[in-house]
């Protein structure tokens, strides 16, 4: 009963995080060796902080990164264009490397149903960072399969969902000439080789500590290219996990 308990108070906590917001801009003066990072997105960002993580990881690996950011929950790309906050937060300018989430099933619907918007938005938005970051790299997210919002949000299984998300996120990217941030291919690499480590919370559709820390991994071996090396921050995952997790980013995004 305890634990039912504490799964259903979890799940609730989950869901008012789901409809807050983030905003945050970089210092006014840049470091020498700093990288700037713009994070536009919603909840699969903002829940367990994987963007406070992403930081953290490297400053372990002694990597200044410093964020600049807007996130709100279920936002879409066309959201952000018409929010004031998003806008400051693009046109702050000087970023490095920008990243940028959808709603959730948005990349899947467009390769499913062609939804012409969803494509249009994204290259609106990406057209903005770079006009005041013109040597931005873009990287447009991949995120996960999910069953837990409405029959995996009509795509009937976690699995359909999975594969319309892999195959509209490639096309959008590729039309647009960005980059693709794999984190949904490593999700499905470590849930299918330790099905035990639980990668989304209790309502099977945000991300759980540790695949918030599975994302932020991905994103911060994406910017670098580089693989982790020496005591690397466990962003208060168990250690063990953690070294898994950070395994499986290193095989999905250098392919070791």
């Amino acid at each position: 009963m305890k634990k039912i308990i504490l799964s259903l108070l979890a799940a609730v906590l989950c869901g008012l995080g789901a409809s807050a917001q983030r905003f945050q801009l970089p210092d006014a003066s840049k470091a020498p060796g700093e990288i700037r990072v713009l994070c536009i997105g919603n909840s699969f960002t903002y829940v367990h902080d994987t963007d406070v993580m992403l930081r953290q990881i490297a400053q372990s690996q002694g990597v200044n990164i410093q964020i600049g950011k807007f996130l709100a929950g279920g936002y879409t790309f066309g959201g952000h264009l018409k929010n004031e906050n998003s806008r400051k937060a693009v046109e702050f300018g000087g970023y490095d490397i920008a990243f940028l989430q959808d709603q959730s099933s948005n990349p899947a619907r467009y390769a499913r149903d062609k939804d012409r918007q969803v494509y249009d938005d994204f290259k609106a938005l990406k057209e903005n960072v770079k006009a005041y970051s013109p040597d931005c790299k873009v990287f447009l997210e991949r995120t996960w399969g999910y069953s837990g919002s409405e029959n995996a949000q009509g795509f009937g299984t976690c699995e359909n969902l999975d594969k319309y998300l892999k195959k509209g996120t490639r096309k959008m990217a590729r039309k647009a000439h960005t980059k693709i941030s794999p984190i949904g291919a490593a999700f499905v690499k470590a849930s299918a080789q330790r099905p035990d480590i639980k990668l989304l919370g209790p309502d099977d559709h945000h991300q759980s500590l540790e695949g918030a820390y599975l994302k932020a991994c991905v994103n911060y071996l994406v910017i670098t290219r580089r693989p982790f090396s020496g005591e690397v921050d466990c962003c208060g995952v168990d250690p063990e996990t953690a070294a898994f997790l950070r395994k499986v980013a290193g095989r999905t995004v250098l392919g070791k």
